[in-house]
């Protein structure tokens, strides 16, 4: 890790922007494209060859409770159930400011990325919450997942996604979504159902003689895509295989950061901040026997770049982790059994 003394004012800035962000996975591509939109010079420095993270293998699902694109389908939910839900299943570490701002605010980031950018979303239909028998639990409203997304609009750009996992695709490259498997298992049942199954597929026939895989994107390939091209549209470049590996601190304020860039070592000013957004710790070994119960899960689905970089750095600056009271899962996990661990680490060796 490089390191930048807090004590010797930087010099020699090989570049500057308002706002360098860590990663280019959903939460970081957000955080740039919104900076972006209320008018700052942003960077993203993404440390792997791809944009999407964890999130581009992922279902792209949002819990949004209260989110109007729900509530206009004729969907019904109340700010108190899902306040009582989050209560209930956070337990005693709940912050009621969290929730709260959670809650108040959530529907209207949504509105806000629809009216600005090309993300979109639409309501998810049924979509239980996970922990159904709790108080404020409901069955469909909250959960939004986003448009369908047309991957060649990226043109070149399209190899730059990451892609979804083998279990999200047919034929080799052919994504589905929820809308799609029903019609599939209905094409010999229903006219529409086979013209929409024959649509699907000739498209990805289509696909396969340029790219790679099929460019009809759903899910969190298509979140990521849609974030990505906005990215595009507004001009906000995108550092790959880029690694943010210090922070530049002066008189205790953050004033930039160190990026190592093709095998170059660069300083890059960011004058209103830098944003962390590098992922989680699910392939670092240090991380995952600190943080998680024993013995430690041996396999993980997530992103192979998710290393624990930001946490290192801010942990390096002060800042601290609690996990036994964010993370409830981990009291779930104590209670496993051993034959439920077993049967944990053989689906995690399938995967």
């Amino acid at each position: 890790m490089t390191e930048i003394s807090q004590d010797t004012p930087a010099r020699d800035w090989d570049r500057e922007t308002d706002l360098l962000v860590a990663g280019a996975g959903p939460g970081g591509m957000t955080a740039a494209l919104v900076a972006s939109i209320e008018g700052l010079d942003v960077l993203v420095c993404e440390k792997a060859a791809q944009v999407g993270g964890t999130g581009a293998t992922s279902a792209g699902t949002l819990w949004i409770p209260g989110n109007r694109q729900s509530i206009a389908a004729g969907y019904g939910d109340t700010p108190e159930s899902a306040a009582d839900y989050l209560r209930t299943l956070i337990g005693a570490g709940a912050d009621a400011e969290l929730v709260s701002a959670f809650l108040e605010d959530g529907p209207d980031v949504i509105d806000y990325l629809m009216a600005h950018s090309e993300v979109q979303f639409v309501p998810c239909g049924r979509h239980p919450d996970y922990r159904n028998n709790l108080p404020g639990a409901a069955v469909d409203g909250r959960a939004i997942i986003p448009e369908n997304f047309d991957g060649r609009r990226l043109g070149a750009d399209f190899d730059r996604l990451r892609p979804p996992i083998e279990e999200f695709m047919l034929f080799g490259g052919m994504m589905v979504g929820k809308v799609d498997i029903m019609n599939l298992m209905a094409r010999w049942r229903s006219a529409s159902s086979f013209v929409h199954s024959a649509s699907i597929y000739l498209r990805y026939l289509r696909d396969r003689l340029r790219y790679k895989r099929g460019t009809r994107l759903t899910m969190g390939n298509a979140l990521v895509g849609r974030l990505y091209y906005s990215l595009k549209q507004r001009k906000v470049p995108v550092l790959f295989e880029a690694p943010v590996t210090e922070l530049v601190v002066e008189d205790g304020r953050v004033t930039g950061a160190v990026v190592a860039e093709g095998g170059a070592v660069r300083r890059i000013r960011a004058r209103r901040g830098v944003v962390f957004a590098t992922g989680g710790f699910a392939h670092d070994k240090a991380f995952r026997e600190r943080f998680m119960p024993q013995p430690t899960p041996p396999y993980s689905v997530a992103c192979a770049s998710n290393t624990g970089d930001g946490i290192t750095l801010g942990l390096a600056h002060g800042g601290t982790v609690a996990p036994e009271q964010q993370d409830p899962t981990r009291e779930l996990i104590k209670r496993l059994t051993q034959r439920e661990r077993e049967v944990a680490t053989l689906v995690g060796r399938g995967l």
